[in-house]
């Protein structure tokens, strides 16, 4: 939900973010939440901080409120933390959270920020994360949590301030426009059903192609969730090269429909109708054909996400590594102006494609408030740019198509054609 707490021009700052986190903070953690005084304190500091710049670089940094003797003591990552308190603590505000953020690069540390014996916030070290909780939202095999439950504090730009209980969001502040409910839309049941057709399909070809071994069963979340990583490490690559792009996901029954002649695709580039346009499926299909022969080894009972995150296995790391680079190849073609176009399956079917629906009856869309769109708010068509407004138009013709758009700016917005009108999500990022 998008809230615009009222200030001179309209917008929002820390102040209200302040306001808004308090709000929302779970009441069962409540004793982690920081005092009224000292979170305006550390939004505050944090806020200022984005605005600064230390040798021309822009300061960004993740921050942890928690005093260092209630953190462990050993450990560090890939799977935990690791603290490193220096000698006397620092003072707390913007400059030093200016100089000291060079050291904790946003992906891999967090500031260690706690409250001395006077009440006075103090800077008291750095906590070694590695990069594994980033999984999360971008896409990995390794995706459990390495932070404690208590108050963290993302600042990823100018303006542009998070705040969590340890990797649960809460509410964040950018461009003046607080958000207090975070959308991970590939939780949400629409776009599962979006799926829902293909799924048998994929099951099929991907078992199809085991003759080694008898049937073992599946958890269909393997598949599933093997696919969303697919496409979380696609729009993260996009997203963090600042050039914007847009994945169309279509039917494979309305291939031909959409891309014949003078049809609502042109296409500059169209894949030819090979092997390697089911790339995706055969790696799919080799890491159930090893997962199968880890399950006979190890008596397990079924192939399952879980069971892949946990097997330390030489030929599924490999094979995560083609995932990872079938996504970034992915995002490669979306780099190309146009609009890159898969099947629901994950056949490709050419990039740099023209959207060319006309929709003249399109005046506006629905912007989501909730991840399932059960509250909406109109917007009217011409408040976005032309790649936006091709993708409203396709899905109003073709109500069959999931879209991806990302902007410039970082922003993943999902559009659908939902329940008859044409709607959009704003997709979870950091």
């Amino acid at each position: 939900m998008t809230h615009r707490l009222q200030s001179y021009f309209g917008y929002s700052y820390p102040g209200q973010l302040a306001e808004l986190v308090k709000r929302e903070w779970p009441v069962e953690a409540i004793h982690a939440l920081p005092s009224d005084a000292h979170l305006g304190q550390l939004l505050d500091a944090a806020y200022h901080a984005t605005l600064l710049r230390e040798e021309q670089r822009p300061v960004s940094f993740r921050l942890l409120f928690a005093p260092p003797e209630a953190l462990p003591r050993t450990g560090g990552p890939p799977t935990g933390l690791c603290s490193i308190r220096l000698d006397r603590m620092r003072p707390f505000n913007e400059q030093e959270l200016r100089r000291i953020s060079m050291a904790a690069d946003f992906y891999r540390s967090l500031i260690g920020v706690t409250v001395t014996d006077d009440d006075v916030l103090k800077v008291w070290g750095l906590l070694v994360s590695g990069t594994r909780w980033v999984n999360r939202v971008d896409g990995g095999r390794f995706i459990e949590g390495t932070l404690p439950a208590r108050f963290v504090l993302h600042a990823l730009g100018p303006g542009r301030l998070t705040t969590f209980l340890g990797q649960q969001r809460i509410a964040a502040l950018s461009g003046g426009r607080m958000e207090g409910l975070a959308f991970d839309l590939f939780q949400s049941r629409w776009l599962e059903q979006a799926f829902a057709r293909v799924k048998g399909d994929i099951r099929r070809t991907v078992f199809g192609k085991l003759d080694t071994f008898s049937y073992v069963p599946v958890n269909l979340d393997f598949i599933r969730i093997m696919s969303q990583n697919v496409v979380r490490r696609t729009l993260s690559v996009v997203r963090n090269s600042r050039h914007g792009g847009t994945l169309v996901f279509i039917d494979p029954e309305d291939e031909e429909l959409l891309t014949r002649k003078h049809g609502p695709m042109r296409f500059k580039y169209k894949m030819a109708h090979t092997e390697a346009r089911e790339h995706y499926q055969s790696l799919l299909a080799q890491a159930v054909t090893r997962l199968t022969q880890l399950v006979y080894e190890n008596k397990l009972k079924e192939i399952s996400w879980q069971e892949y995150q946990r097997a330390a296995d030489r030929e599924l790391a490999e094979l995560d590594e083609g995932f990872f680079e079938f996504a970034h190849f992915l995002a490669d073609l979306m780099a190309v102006d146009g609009a890159l176009v898969v099947t629901k399956r994950f056949e490709l079917v050419g990039f740099g494609a023209e959207l060319r629906s006309d929709a003249p009856a399109l005046m506006s869309v629905r912007r989501a408030l909730d991840v399932e769109a059960t509250v909406w708010a109109n917007e009217a068509l011409d408040d976005v740019g032309t790649r936006h407004r091709a993708v409203y138009r396709l899905c109003e013709e073709h109500p069959n198509c999931v879209a991806m758009v990302v902007s410039q700016d970082a922003a993943v917005r999902f559009v659908k054609n939902h329940h008859g009108a044409v709607t959009y999500w704003n997709q979870l990022s950091w």
